[in-house]
């Protein structure tokens, strides 16, 4: 009789201690992978002033509206950084600049990558942890700020903050200040080949309200990023709607 029941609890004893490892392999209790939206896009359109979502413009505060208007009236090559030193655009300019850029996922890092022909801009999006305290944001601030990333659904939900002052909001000279945060929320449309990124613009400092732009690009696998070069005109952008070729 104790043999019987020795036998009989034995196997129960080892299907219960190997129930976690089946349960890993089972797809049904495995966490559901990211979706994929790495590769190459580039927009069809280009505007050098960003518009915001529903037309108009971004609700400056008065002495920011003063100082954008005085930008667009006098703004010289020695004033804007990015085209005169080739620093980076930063965030949302280069969404908005006419050239493609490239979407890395790495999530064996724990991290998504933009790679921008402009510039050579490379923004790192950490999808581990959250955004620093403003207090340390502060001590480094980056052109395009430091990311922070989570996945809602097909939706990839990117934190931006601690810029620096030394880039504008688009091409036009759009100011912002150090207080300058950005929510974008990226995904793939339904046809599986146009990307969307949406982004709320956050500064306190320059506007009375938050705001939001809205970019579209299409998936271009056959294109690859390439040498940039500033001031060298690269790459054909005459298929680029709104662009004004010299």
């Amino acid at each position: 009789m104790k043999n019987l029941r020795i036998e009989f609890i034995l196997p129960a004893v080892a299907a219960i201690a190997l129930w976690p490892l089946a349960a890993t392999r089972n797809p049904a209790h495995a966490a559901a992978p990211a979706p994929d939206i790495s590769g190459v896009y580039w927009g069809s359109v280009y505007s050098p002033q960003i518009q915001p979502v529903g037309g108009g413009m971004p609700p400056y505060k008065p002495e920011a509206l003063a100082q954008y208007k005085k930008n667009i009236a006098g703004l010289k090559l020695d004033d804007d950084m990015s085209r005169s030193y080739c620093l980076p655009d930063g965030v949302p300019r280069a969404l908005e600049d006419p050239y493609p850029f490239e979407i890395v996922q790495a999530p064996e890092r724990g991290e998504v990558y933009q790679l921008f022909e402009i510039n050579h801009m490379i923004r790192r999006v950490d999808m581990q942890k959250p955004l620093p305290p403003e207090k340390e944001l502060a001590v480094l601030p980056f052109y395009a700020g430091h990311s922070a990333g989570h996945w809602e659904g097909d939706t990839l939900v990117i934190e931006s903050a601690g810029f620096n002052e030394m880039t504008f909001l688009d091409n036009s000279g759009a100011p912002h200040s150090d207080q300058l945060r950005t929510t974008e929320r990226i995904r793939k449309l339904p046809d599986g080949k146009t990307l969307e990124d949406v982004v709320t613009i956050h500064d306190p400092e320059v506007f009375t309200k938050d705001w939001q732009a809205r970019f579209v690009y299409q998936a271009r696998p056959d294109l690859r990023i390439m040498d940039w070069n500033c001031g060298e005109k690269h790459r054909d952008l005459s298929q680029v709607k709104g662009v004004h070729l010299q």
